[in-house]
């Protein structure tokens, strides 16, 4: 029985992709770049556990199309935010998205004082992002 259910499982799971579908949408689903922490900030990096968040937003959206979350990086950090980190499968990352890097000591994502912030605006699909850390969450 299991040899057979093994079979029709392969048989399905080889299906030829359906035609028209755009699958160079979904290869350039991601973003790649480097934060970096302004030099007036350097020292203000909280010593032990620090958690690195990096969210993708559309520019007039408040919710995050994906996340990345990062525990004790270093910095310069270098990322790659793809179609795996999104929050909802429904539609591809495309176009102009807002690029939002938080260093916070806690590892949940709501905004805490003091958390460390800096944000770029960055095209989907793109390699040579720079996000710099430049401010102070009051």
């Amino acid at each position: 029985m299991f040899p057979l259910l093994f079979l029709l499982v392969m048989l399905v799971a080889c299906q030829e992709v359906p035609k028209g579908v755009d699958l160079d949408k979904y290869r350039q689903q991601y973003v790649k770049g480097v934060v970096v922490v302004s030099p007036t900030l350097e020292k203000r990096i909280p010593k032990g556990d620090i958690y690195l968040f990096l969210s993708l937003r559309e520019p007039d959206s408040a919710m995050p199309v994906a996340v990345l979350r990062t525990k004790n990086p270093s910095f310069p950090f270098h990322f790659n935010i793809t179609g795996k980190h999104k929050l909802s499968h429904d539609k591809p990352m495309e176009g102009l998205l807002i690029l939002t890097a938080r260093i916070s000591t806690k590892p949940v994502a709501d905004v805490q004082k003091g958390d460390l912030l800096g944000f770029t605006q960055v095209k989907v699909g793109t390699s040579n992002n720079r996000v710099i850390i430049d401010r102070v969450v009051e």
